[in-house]
């Protein structure tokens, strides 16, 4: 009889992204090797090769995760007990930190959802990472639908698929581009303020990107619109829950 392997299929797993993990910090996302993280992950490359079969199969695999945490932190935002509008505006105003995954964010979700990533990495893996988003895109939509049925959104059916792109946007516009001022802005204190301390990605309730997504949201036909006083109350509601 063969010996019994010494992990599991999930432990070999769980072994293998946290080498991947190290061996990008340790180099970068580009010049990661398939063997380091066999060496990290105290594993022969046959095991890892049943898992991911290229550098893209990892940095997919990678990001699968990385979504899935957010899923799980905008679900925690949309259960707030607020209205639909407020709940809207908090996927903006929570902690970016509080989804914050890997030192690597930024860069890998700009390097997966390339047309040239998708095409190298297996189906498997391309597979998990699509029906990751398109989960996260329905309970969005069952979110609004629920507004609609209810009568919080008094358009009804109309406009949800229009809030749903327009809001949803935003949202992923905040991230990227508040991690890239956020970076410049880091840069400048080192440069020129020999300033290291690391500072929270967190928007104030007057925020311009605030502001836009305010104007956006109010331009809809909601039973109550959202106030200044609304999104400070917003706040407050992240904060008591730990995401801001």
């Amino acid at each position: 009889m063969a010996p019994a392997p010494r992990f599991s299929a999930e432990e070999q797993e769980r072994l293998i992204i946290c080498a991947a993990i190290k061996a990008i910090e340790e180099s970068s996302l580009l010049d990661f090797s398939m063997s380091a993280i066999a060496k990290l992950a105290g594993l022969s490359m046959g095991s890892v090769y049943k898992f991911v079969q290229c550098k893209e199969d990892v940095l997919i695999a990678l990001a699968t995760r990385m979504y899935q945490q957010r899923q799980g932190v905008f679900k925690k935002v949309l259960a707030l007990p607020l209205t639909t509008p407020e709940r809207i505006i908090a996927t903006s105003l929570l902690d970016f930190s509080k989804v914050h995954m890997y030192s690597f964010d930024n860069q890998l979700e700009n390097i997966v959802n390339t047309e040239a990533m998708m095409k190298r990495c297996s189906e498997r893996w391309l597979t998990q990472m699509i029906s990751c988003g398109e989960r996260c895109q329905t309970m969005f939509q069952q979110f609004l639908q629920t507004a609609a049925d209810s009568g919080e959104l008094t358009s009804g059916n109309r406009d949800i698929e229009e809030i749903n792109l327009g809001t949803w946007s935003l949202s992923v516009g905040y991230f990227q581009t508040v991690r890239l001022h956020q970076n410049l802005q880091n840069e400048y204190d080192v440069s020129f303020n020999n300033n290291t301390e690391e500072s929270t990605l967190v928007l104030a309730p007057d925020d311009l990107h605030i502001n836009t997504m305010k104007r956006l949201v109010n331009s809809y036909d909601w039973r109550e619109k959202i106030s200044n006083d609304d999104i400070v109350n917003v706040c407050n509601n992240l904060v008591d829950v730990g995401l801001r």
